[in-house]
């Protein structure tokens, strides 16, 4: 296996993908390994789609995508084939169960029989001519037993639905996001346009209900797109802390469901709980995943969860205001243009300027002991051009290992006392007259110190540490937003 991450990911999903295929294959008469198999296929599949997201080299991608296509028929198939199984188990059950009653009820009809030929039997009754009155007897019961056996089936499938829409609300239930995510506007560096769209859509509409009437309505669906990394999810969660709204967190994997219809189901039951609870939001994570394009070669399930989805987001019959859909997704191109079109507003979420840039090394600098001055932290935006919210995030955390990398290598540590006025020891160069020679292991864990964060560790995390979206990609994104967007 390869030591580069992303080929390390990308290995370990093929893993899952092969190994998933070979226990439903050999599993054959056991449906629950044979589910498990199926699971870790399709959590394999969905790293190597991520891996592809992710992959830079064109080349590459070219190659992964028949192979993802032919996976995702080969998963589809695999679905059906236990929706198939399951079925034929339960008839099997059910034939079982209604051989039984009908041996009960066969075995009592002759008990019955032979208690009352020996009743006839031991005691005598004049003939009486009751055929007017039997036959009437026999219509009212017959009458009486059809109304009841109709009102005992209507009163079961009741209880069924009420049982569905339990387990799919309970389901639902968890997505809820009950605790605020502690995460706010000034928290978000830039993306001042995506701010504004969201306060208009969400949080004006709450605060001011009386305004939004007639033209001026809230907006009902919105889509945040933009290369991977650059802070829509994270825009999502300063959404979900501003407003006083019900919060859904929804990725594609919680609607989805191996049993056939119960997707839409969990569809339906989702938006009707948005409206039981509104004001709400609905974020939905990597949309493009549950809505892409429809095509010729696509399977019956996934096309009916796309119009579920379709009827549910344009509201027939039902009254959606105060309840707004926000969607995200790296790749906007490959929604289906029916669903792009019930987004009424698409808002690109670019790769940070400068000055957002800056403002984000600040914030996250903030998080651990550095003395790297205002100058310096311009000078790191300056040398970020390119990079994502993710890949700066990802390039401080790079340069605050580099004091703990430093200590693992030194022999020699000095001891100083911190701001508390406790001894620490912390690690020095070996020419330092009033350096102990230890090693990191010879120090108790409360005892070490690491040194501040400086410039010359950033310089450090710099050489190893580079842009993870491609020129090709932001064009791209671009061209959508010409197209179809606006920029955040």
């Amino acid at each position: 296996m390869s030591n580069n991450p992303m080929m390390q990911f990308r290995d370990i999903a093929l893993q899952k993908i092969t190994q998933g295929i070979n226990i439903f294959n050999t599993k054959k008469d056991n449906i629950n390994e044979r589910d498990q198999g199926y699971r870790l296929m399709v959590s394999g599949l969905e790293d190597l789609i991520k891996y592809r997201k992710q992959e830079t080299n064109v080349d590459i991608q070219n190659i992964l995508k028949p192979k993802i296509d032919e996976y995702l028929k080969q998963a589809a198939a695999m679905k059906a084939e236990i929706s198939a199984q399951q079925q034929n188990i339960n008839q099997q059950i059910q034939k079982q169960s209604q051989f039984s009653y009908q041996a009960n009820n066969q075995n009592l009809n002759n008990i019955n029989t032979n208690m009352n030929n020996n009743n006839n039997q031991n005691q005598y009754k004049p003939p009486v001519n009751n055929n007017n009155n039997n036959n009437n007897s026999n219509n009212t019961n017959n009458n009486n037993g059809g109304n009841n056996q109709n009102n005992n089936q209507g009163k079961s499938q009741i209880k069924e639905g009420d049982k569905d829409n339990a387990k799919f609300e309970q389901a639902l239930g968890e997505a809820i996001v009950t605790e605020k995510p502690n995460v706010h506007w000034s928290d978000v560096a830039g993306l001042e346009n995506a701010k504004k769209a969201l306060n208009e859509a969400v949080i004006l509409p709450i605060r001011f209900p009386h305004i939004f009437q007639g033209m001026i309505k809230p907006w009902r669906g919105i889509l945040l797109y933009g290369p991977p990394g650059t802070g829509k999810t994270f825009l999502a969660k300063a959404c979900a802390t501003e407003c006083d709204a019900t919060f859904f967190s929804i990725s594609s994997s919680d609607l989805i469901s191996k049993w056939v219809g119960e997707s839409e189901k969990l569809i339906k039951t989702l938006f009707k709980m948005a409206r039981e609870k509104k004001p709400s939001i609905i974020f939905i994570d990597e949309i493009d995943s549950m809505t892409g394009n429809r095509s010729e070669g696509e399977n019956e399930a996934s096309r009916r969860v796309k119009t579920e989805f379709l009827v549910q987001m344009q509201g027939v019959g039902n009254d959606d205001t105060g309840v707004l859909v926000l969607g995200a997704t790296n790749v906007p191109w490959g929604l289906d243009p029916a669903i792009r079109r019930r987004f009424e507003k698409r808002i690109m979420i670019p790769l940070p300027e400068k000055e957002a840039r800056f403002q984000l090394i600040d914030n996250l600098l903030n998080k651990t002991p550095n003395c790297i001055t205002q100058e310096e932290r311009l000078y790191i935006a300056e040398r970020t051009e390119g990079f994502s919210g993710s890949d700066i995030s990802i390039l401080v955390r790079e340069a605050s290992y580099e004091p703990l990398r430093i200590a693992q290598r030194a022999t020699k540590f000095k001891k100083i006392q911190d701001k508390d006025g406790q001894p620490k020891y912390v690690a020095c160069a070996p020419s330092d007259p009033q350096g102990e020679s230890k090693v990191l292991m010879d120090i108790q864990g409360s005892m070490l110190k690491l040194q501040d964060v400086s410039i010359d560790h950033f310089e450090l995390a710099l050489q190893s540490c580079k842009p993870s979206v491609s020129e090709k990609d932001i064009e791209r994104q671009i061209e959508f937003t010409k197209e179809f967007g606006q920029d955040g």
